[in-house]
C-alpha cells in the first residue's frame, strides 16, 4: 500500500505543480515568480521561456526547485504519505 500511496503522491505533487504553472500564464510573470523563489536568473529564464508543455515544463529543475515537496505542504496543500504513515497501524 506504502508504494502506491507514493506513487499517488508523487503524481499528485507534479498535477498541483502543473497547476500553479498554468496559473503564472505569462512569461514575464513566470520569471519574476521564479526568481522569488530562489532559482538562478538564467535556470528560471529558461524555464519561463519554454514552449513545451505545462506537464513537460513541471519537470524543469527550476519549476521543481522553486516549488518544492516543503514549500507547497506549507502553503497548505496536504501530503498523503504523511497521512498514510499517521493511520498505519504497526504489529
Amino acid at each position: 500500500m506504502r508504494n502506491n500511496i507514493d506513487d499517488i503522491n508523487k503524481w499528485l505533487y507534479h498535477r498541483i505543480r502543473m497547476c500553479i504553472w498554468k496559473q503564472w500564464k505569462k512569461p514575464k510573470t513566470r520569471l519574476r515568480n521564479l526568481r522569488r523563489a530562489g532559482v538562478p536568473k538564467d535556470l528560471a529564464w529558461k524555464a519561463a521561456m519554454s514552449r513545451r508543455g505545462y506537464w513537460y515544463t513541471t519537470h524543469i529543475v527550476a519549476v521543481n526547485r522553486a516549488m518544492t515537496k516543503e514549500r507547497l505542504i506549507n502553503s497548505g496543500f496536504y501530503d498523503l504519505a504523511a497521512a498514510y504513515q499517521s493511520v498505519r497501524v504497526n504489529y
